[in-house]
């Protein structure tokens, strides 16, 4: 009798370890803050791989199958925005503007019109993911790559200076795809049944290739304001912290 309770003993933790495994994969939301890096925080308006970018938000939609205890595969889409410092990136472009064209004055500055959109981007990652379970909790990390779609802010430049030839010109921000990667953690309570708080922090990098403008002057001999133009390789660096909800599930 004893060795039947016994076994039925282990029987049953074998069966609990099983459901505990099979409950590790999940699907998951969350949103929070996009904390930009490196140059791409940066202001100096003379080296074009800064975007004068500043904090922003950032959401997720996470995906990952365990068809082991601790090992898996796993899939992200994130979708972050970062506004840029945009007075500041105004009137270092406008300041630009007034430094290549010296011979109009300082009257000319009033005759420059400008605008500045902000940052964007979207990641569809996949890649290895290992939990490690803990009662309620799962410890979670993470390294994924794949694609990454990004915009560069609009842009607007009017120079509304008749005498002259006035100038008017839209950047409009389009999709760049480039390569990216991230590397992550996070951390799932199981407070109720299946449904569990996810707490996540990851470091994202892209590095997408845009056209900046160097310089606005104006050709006297052809009375004509000429852009000067060339590509940069932007690094998009951003630290996620973010929160949400998670549903733990078994196959």
């Amino acid at each position: 009798m004893k060795r039947t309770a016994h076994l039925c003993f282990l029987i049953a933790l074998l069966l609990s370890g099983e459901v505990r495994s099979q409950q590790e994969s999940f699907l998951g939301l969350c949103f929070g803050g996009a904390i930009p890096q490196g140059s791409f925080s940066e202001d100096n308006f003379k080296d074009s791989t800064n975007g004068y970018a500043t904090p922003g938000f950032v959401f997720t939609f996470d995906a990952a199958w365990f068809p082991d205890d601790y090992l898996g595969v796993g899939a992200t889409v994130t979708y972050a925005s970062n506004n840029p410092d945009k007075s500041k990136y105004i009137n270092d472009l406008e300041q630009s503007i007034m430094d290549s064209n010296p011979i109009f004055g300082e009257f000319f500055k009033d005759s420059i019109v400008l605008d500045y959109g902000v940052w964007k981007y979207l990641n569809m990652f996949i890649g290895p993911n290992v939990t490690i379970p803990s009662g309620n909790f799962n410890f979670d990390l993470r390294v994924m790559g794949g694609v990454s779609f990004a915009w560069k802010p609009f842009q607007t430049i009017d120079i509304n200076y008749p005498e002259e030839g006035s100038f008017s010109r839209k950047i409009e921000g389009k999709a760049v795809p480039a390569l990216g990667y991230s590397v992550g953690a996070g951390v799932r309570y199981a407070f109720k049944s299946s449904i569990a708080i996810r707490f996540i922090a990851e470091y994202a990098n892209c590095k997408p290739t845009f056209e900046f403008i160097d310089e606005i002057t104006y050709d006297q001999d052809q009375e004509t304001f000429v852009i000067t133009e060339h590509e940069v390789a932007m690094p998009i660096k951003n630290f996620h912290l973010g929160i949400g909800i998670a549903k733990n599930f078994g196959l």
